[in-house]
């Protein structure tokens, strides 16, 4: 938003950021660690009168070194998520 008007991605020179939508906490996190730059996308609810993340944009290198990471430890996040859930049932 510029002058209370939106911008198109071109003209807010964000057209080379792709874009990455909500959903994986984990690759979300890791392509914005690695990002220069980055932008949260939201979309305004009028239901619930606020702005809603979408997701955000990212630079194409930094969204692949994240996707190579995550498919690397895929299996230790399987684990440590069947780990908690068993403690969870514990509790």
């Amino acid at each position: 938003m510029e002058a209370e008007q939106p911008l198109c991605l071109a003209c807010a020179r964000l057209e080379d950021l792709e874009y990455l939508p909500a959903g994986e906490a984990t690759l979300t996190r890791r392509a914005t660690k690695y990002s220069g730059r980055t932008a949260v996308v939201v979309r305004f609810s009028r239901s619930r009168g606020r702005h809603e993340r979408q997701g955000v944009l990212v630079e194409k290198s930094a969204l692949e070194k994240a996707e190579q990471e995550c498919t690397e430890d895929a299996s230790e996040r399987v684990a440590e998520r069947a780990r908690a859930a068993k403690y969870r049932e514990n509790q």
